[in-house]
């Protein structure tokens, strides 16, 4: 009786369902002990066999609470498929809290009408219970982050009426995100456009999540496509600014009359800078290993060459000097060995390269990051000063053009700035790490250092 009361089901045949009650009243009473996956009343609010729930319902109102294999309830199926009629039965018979039963994924009936834009059944599961609305998933996330998700610009205006602009603004998932972060993680234009229009939102448009990012940050953090450089212009119109400009204002509130525009754009880039170091995970690194690897030895290679190919030549005359000596170290020792040690520096230091790179080190690391770079800028140095000291030694009387030094000394002097730069970033942070290790442990929880490796 039970296969012919799901094959009932199936087709919402009322007759057939009339008929087996009439033969046995306990039948819809056994389901709990027969191995069926789903009830009667599952498959009904699957087919939208309306009159067949109904009689199902007045029969056992218990089926409204009853659980598929997926802990599911018939309400999770019916809103799912935007079945008003079948939602607002199984709703009367089950009372408003069935509207927060939550599945194995720890959604609510609600949140599968919202994230399927069944707008008349997310109206309807409101009205029976509008506690549903405040339920958080097992993500974390509010229904109203679940909207911006999943791209439910319908779903996410009826939802807003359940609050004020105020509560919006400050409505947010477990990571302290707003809905002004969920758009912008998610790149979801269209809604971003919507909430920033609201006074609310757009007044709190700088609000800081756990991580103290802003959604301008968040932004930041994803892959760059066209898209996120139409969000970063609405953002910024907006007036959303990033957290690193947020601090000196919210720190030192009194300076901030002080200071003169060029002063605080200055300050910006140095802010803007530090963050960049801290927090650069510098994956670019990582993914072009091997391109850094062939270009290392390629300069490694001409070195060597260099090395054994000096710019003057060798004596090949026997008469002239010692056979297979090179011509300039007949001529200019101290200039000679002073190329030679020059491009022995470029070569090692390129080697030197190539062993961190090809020995599997964590280029990520703060310190493999700062010794890598300095490595880079000295070989460049060095192959500077090699090419000049070779021009000079080409050269008739060791005249080199003036254009040409200064370019060199030019280079050269960069590479230095650069290389100074890096190094006081660098033992900042060292410093900084250091005198949060040696706080104690109730000061330092829940401050971790951004740039931690």
């Amino acid at each position: 009786m039970e296969t012919k009361l799901y094959e009932a089901s199936l087709t919402g045949d009322v007759q057939a369902l009339n008929a087996l009650l009439h033969q046995n009243q306990l039948i819809l009473d056994r389901l709990s002990l027969t191995g069926f996956n789903e009830s009667p009343l599952h498959i009904a609010a699957m087919r939208d066999h309306h009159q067949f729930a109904t009689i199902l319902l007045t029969q056992n109102p218990k089926l409204a609470i009853a659980l598929d294999s997926k802990r599911r309830t018939p309400l999770h199926l019916a809103s799912a498929n935007g079945y008003l009629e079948m939602v607002q039965e199984i709703v009367k018979a089950g009372g408003r809290d069935v509207c927060c039963f939550r599945d194995q994924d720890g959604l609510t009936p609600l949140h599968l009408a919202a994230m399927n834009e069944r707008l008349e059944v997310v109206k309807a599961l409101v009205q029976a219970n509008p506690d549903a609305a405040k339920e958080i998933a097992e993500s974390g996330e509010t229904i109203l982050h679940m909207c911006v998700s999943y791209n439910c610009m319908e779903s996410l205006k009826v939802l807003m009426e359940l609050w004020n602009e105020d509560e919006l603004a400050k409505i947010t998932d477990h990571g302290g995100n707003t809905l002004l972060h969920a758009a912008a993680s998610n790149k979801q234009t269209q809604i971003l456009n919507y909430l920033v229009r609201i006074p609310g939102i757009n007044a709190n448009g700088n609000a800081v999540n756990k991580l103290g990012l802003t959604a301008l940050d968040i932004l930041d953090q994803c892959p760059r496509d066209l898209k996120s450089l139409e969000i970063r212009e609405v953002l910024i119109e907006a007036g959303v600014l990033r957290a690193n400009d947020l601090r000196p204002a919210l720190e030192k509130p009194s300076q901030s009359l002080i200071l003169n525009a060029s002063q605080n754009k200055w300050k910006g880039w140095i802010s803007r800078i530090w963050a960049w170091y801290v927090n650069a995970d510098h994956h670019w690194i990582e993914n072009q290993r091997g391109i850094l690897l062939v270009s290392a030895l390629v300069v490694a290679g001409v070195s060597f060459y260099s090395g054994i190919n000096p710019p003057s030549g060798f004596i090949t005359n026997t008469k002239d000097g010692s056979l297979g000596n090179a011509v300039q170290a007949e001529i200019d020792m101290d200039k000679f060995s002073m190329f030679v040690a020059n491009n022995s520096v470029t070569m090692i230091a390129s080697l030197a390269i190539v062993i961190v790179l090809i020995s599997g080190l964590p280029l990520r690391n703060k310190f493999w990051m700062w010794l890598l770079t300095l490595g880079t800028l000295l070989t460049m140095v060095s192959m500077v000063f090699s090419y000049w000291i070779s021009l000079s030694m080409m050269a008739p009387d060791g005249y080199v053009d003036g254009a040409s030094v200064w370019i060199c000394l030019i280079w050269m002097s960069s590479c230095g700035v650069i290389a100074l730069i890096h190094t006081i970033f660098f033992v900042v942070w060292v410093v900084m790490k250091r005198s949060k290790c040696m706080k104690p442990e109730t000061n330092r929880q829940g401050n971790q250092d951004a740039g931690e490796v």
